[in-house]
């Protein structure tokens, strides 16, 4: 499954942060004797959507890389997977130094995590790292991210070599493994095929397996597999095809490399947190 990691700025090397003095006056005390800093009831207020102290501070803060409150932290998706990748690719990379559960890098191990991504990305470019893609009318489905720019929508292989089954509905699981599309029903038993695609076409869901057979798919708990988050009542399919790792890893290349960048501009580090 794919992990969820938090990355910051190490903020608090930063002596000119406009969140400082309110994480440097006590406000009050917790029932354990710890002190509570103001910056934590400023959080827990904007938390409970009664305070917008938070964000007015960290709307005009240089460290505030997603112009938001709390800007200056992110989380990337699925780590865990692009480690696998850049194991491949470059093993000495200075990530396997970290266990990333909760890891502090200095300002040095940051140039050194830049360095590593910048050297990586013309290696990706390269690799062609497996994935299961939505199309429909022979065309790949993508969807407006909000900030200006598209996204296909497509699930990545996790680089493991045991068959994962990370997406589903209420009656079936898949998933991309190395070779194809891996299906289970809802009751944990797996179909005896491995998939190139499947399809929806009128009422029904079928799959044509790697060696060319088709297959009807027949609804489980009243469900067929589904793929199409965008609108699942279209007739869309999902290939098991391939693309460049920079695609497929990019939200993540794109975040290492720009928390790196501001990190380095301000002269400090790095925090990692595994959330999830």
């Amino acid at each position: 499954m794919k992990s969820i990691h938090r990355i910051k700025l190490d903020i608090f090397k930063v002596s000119y942060r406009i969140c400082r003095p309110y994480q440097e006056k006590i406000d009050d005390f917790y029932e354990d004797g710890k002190i509570r800093f103001q910056w934590d009831m400023i959080k827990q207020a904007h938390l409970l959507g009664n305070d917008t102290t938070l964000p007015a501070v960290c709307t005009s803060c240089p460290l505030n890389i997603y112009c938001q409150a709390e800007g200056c932290q992110g989380e990337i998706l699925g780590m865990n997977i692009f480690l696998r990748v850049l194991s491949r690719i470059k093993p000495d990379a200075s990530l396997f130094q970290y266990s990333l559960l909760y890891d502090v890098l200095d300002i040095e191990a940051t140039r050194r995590l830049y360095q590593d991504i910048t050297e990586t990305e013309g290696f990706l470019e390269k690799l062609k790292w497996p994935i299961a893609q939505v199309f429909y009318g022979s065309m790949p489905v993508s969807y407006d991210r909000g900030d200006g720019t598209y996204r296909f929508i497509f699930y990545e292989w996790e680089g493991e070599e045991e068959e994962t089954y990370p997406q589903g509905s209420e009656g079936y699981f898949w998933g991309r493994s190395q070779e194809g599309i891996a299906v289970k029903d809802n009751f944990g038993n797996r179909m005896p095929y491995i998939f190139s695609k499947i399809y929806k076409e009128g009422f029904g869901v079928y799959g044509l397996s790697l060696d060319g057979m088709l297959h009807a798919f027949v609804p489980v708990m009243g469900h067929f597999p589904s793929w199409d988050d965008i609108d699942p009542r279209r007739n869309s399919e999902l290939v098991a095809t391939e693309a460049p790792a920079s695609m497929v890893f990019k939200d993540t290349i794109d975040t290492l490399k720009i928390f790196a960048q501001e990190a380095m501009k301000h002269n400090t580090g790095l925090v990692f947190e595994c959330v999830g």
